[in-house]
């Protein structure tokens, strides 16, 4: 019998499931709840019989975050703080901006024999004797069309995403050693047909790229070709065993680690990203505190916005528990009042405005946590800011002189 407790591999997939059927209801793409749920308890939740609870408590912990949810899961807080915890970390890792983008879609459904089922990230097996993949990305046309293995040519879709690993290399008197490698990462652009390589250039063997066999189209997402990622300085354990021994075949399923390990380990940033989704990020925000210098000021004001609803002041607010920092000053009540899941309700006041995008005033140190009422005294009304100090501030409000404690992340 499986645990009531999910574990944070099996809370990762839900997630990750969840995260692309967000994004494709935001693009307005069609998705089947039922076939997600069905690949998830076939697969990386196969303890499981169900996920529609999990993901609505997927939506609460995105509610709380102030980030937006799928509109058929409804949120539902009857969740452990542990596990809403739990949840709200893996967000913040996947939407993070240095973190590896998704594949489009969750993977297809299979049987549960299958030893390798499909992840949405796919190694592309290289061997130089047959093409010279370091020779067509030393000067790359727009796409590339791979072979994939047979077994897999149902379960590769558009938007999956992958990497090239092209095979070690002997030295010779003219050449040094060159150790296997990941050369490239890519991203499907269309589902394998039934098609020849018009483009036999690299091949050592015409008739390979005029052999009618599946294949799929690839985009360049990143080209390692000047500083490959070789195998043997990747991490040793079972996530990347094919990295290091693949099988015979084309195309091999990788996990999301994987994928993410060497994505990072490139240097690559997501170029898709707006500056409302950096600005749910904290590694987003600092990236958006260099770009605001040179941003003109239409950007720099909609930048300012996307940031006072971001997670710093989300943060600061849980660490003190949305109560009012004036009123716990002044012996009040300090929770204004529960929101209609349960949970108070506060505000995030920034000391030093956020509109000035000035070093400093996009840190925790800035934030104030205030109810409605002293948040709108605080620009309105009678209030001063006598002193900025290290750790706390002095303030004066309605002729009454506080200190109040600032919050460390």
């Amino acid at each position: 019998m499986a645990s009531t407790e999910w574990t944070p591999e099996e809370l990762a997939a839900a997630v990750e499931a969840y995260l692309q059927m967000l994004e494709l209801e935001r693009c307005g793409e069609k998705y089947n709840k039922a076939a997600v749920q069905r690949m998830l308890v076939t697969g990386p939740i196969a303890s499981r019989t169900s996920t529609e609870h999990r993901m609505q408590n997927i939506s609460h912990a995105l509610s709380l975050m102030g980030l937006p949810w799928i509109e058929g899961y409804k949120p539902l807080p009857n969740v452990g703080s542990h596990t809403v915890e739990a949840l709200q970390k893996i967000i913040e890792t996947y939407t993070a901006v240095d973190a590896a983008p998704l594949p489009l879609r969750p993977p297809v459904p299979v049987e549960r024999s299958r030893k390798l089922p499909p992840t949405g990230y796919w190694m592309f097996v290289c061997n130089r004797k047959v093409w010279d993949g370091e020779a067509w990305l030393r000067d790359p046309e727009e796409t590339l069309l791979y072979k994939v293995s047979d077994h897999n040519r149902r379960e590769m879709q558009v938007g999956d995403l992958g990497v090239l690993r092209i095979n070690a290399q002997k030295g010779s008197r003219a050449a040094a050693p060159l150790p296997a490698a990941v050369y490239a990462i890519v991203e499907v652009l269309d589902v394998p047909r039934l098609q020849s390589d018009v483009s036999e250039a690299q091949y050592a063997d015409k008739a390979d790229a005029e052999a009618i066999t599946w294949r799929a189209p690839l985009k360049l997402l990143g080209n390692l070709v000047e500083s490959p990622i070789a195998v043997d300085e990747l991490p040793d354990d079972g996530d990347f065993a094919h990295f290091r021994m693949p099988l015979m075949t084309s195309t091999i399923p990788i996990s999301r680690r994987a994928f993410s390990e060497v994505y990072q380990r490139a240097g690559l940033t997501r170029p898709d990203l707006t500056d409302e989704q950096k600005a749910t990020t904290s590694a987003g925000i600092k990236m958006l505190e260099l770009e605001a210098s040179k941003a003109d000021p239409t950007r720099r004001s909609r930048i300012s916005k996307y940031i006072e609803r971001g997670p710093i002041g989300r943060k600061v607010k849980e660490i003190r528990g949305c109560r009012c920092q004036i009123c716990e000053a002044l012996g009040f009540e300090p929770i204004a009042f529960l929101r209609k899941n349960g949970t108070p309700f506060a505000e995030a006041h920034h000391v030093q405005p956020v509109s000035l995008l000035m070093a400093g005033t996009l840190a925790a140190s800035n934030v104030m946590v205030l109810c409605p009422n002293h948040h709108r005294q605080a620009h309105l009304g009678n209030f001063e800011v006598l002193e900025d100090g290290r750790h706390q501030w002095r303030i004066s409000i309605d002729g009454r002189v506080l200190a109040l404690p600032k919050t460390a992340l």
